[in-house]
């Protein structure tokens, strides 16, 4: 193989990497959140972990709630906010993760890299918030409602 010829497939596969990269971090927004619009709202470093993976250092944004950051779990997993208050649900992780609060109307779905606003009007009280695709693991958290 010619130099040219290895600096075409050098090239090839460099684009093909970059492609893959930042297309696993695309935004898209999620027709069963009806609540919700995607934002980005945080920022991470580091990378890594497994089962849903994410990890590194994290800077939340007040009222920001990320999923999968260092495994199958919510950080933080307590949060309190005034009814009316609206959340951003962030994943940190490689697989997809729901922010769903059984029985109230609350069920947003996100990819790898995806974050959504959820607009939190319920009645003043303790709620468990649970990713329904790995809840088995321990991946739940508790929201307190203030009036």
């Amino acid at each position: 193989m010619d130099i040219d010829s290895r600096k075409r497939t050098l090239v090839f596969v460099l684009g093909a990497a970059f492609v893959i990269l930042t297309g696993s971090c695309a935004k898209s927004s999620n027709p069963t959140a009806s609540s919700s619009t995607p934002t980005n709202s945080q920022s991470t470093s580091g990378g890594g972990g497994r089962y849903g993976g994410g990890g590194g250092a994290t800077t939340l944004a007040p009222n920001t709630i990320q999923q999968g950051a260092g495994g199958f779990r919510f950080s933080p997993s307590t949060l309190t906010v005034k009814t009316g208050t609206t959340v951003t649900v962030t994943n940190a992780g490689t697989a997809s993760h729901t922010f769903t609060i059984t029985g109230k109307g609350i069920d947003v779905v996100n990819s790898s890299g995806q974050s959504q606003q959820v607009t939190i009007g319920l009645a003043p009280g303790t709620y468990q918030f649970i990713c329904r695709f790995h809840v088995q693991f321990g991946m739940k958290g508790t929201l307190t409602v203030t009036a």
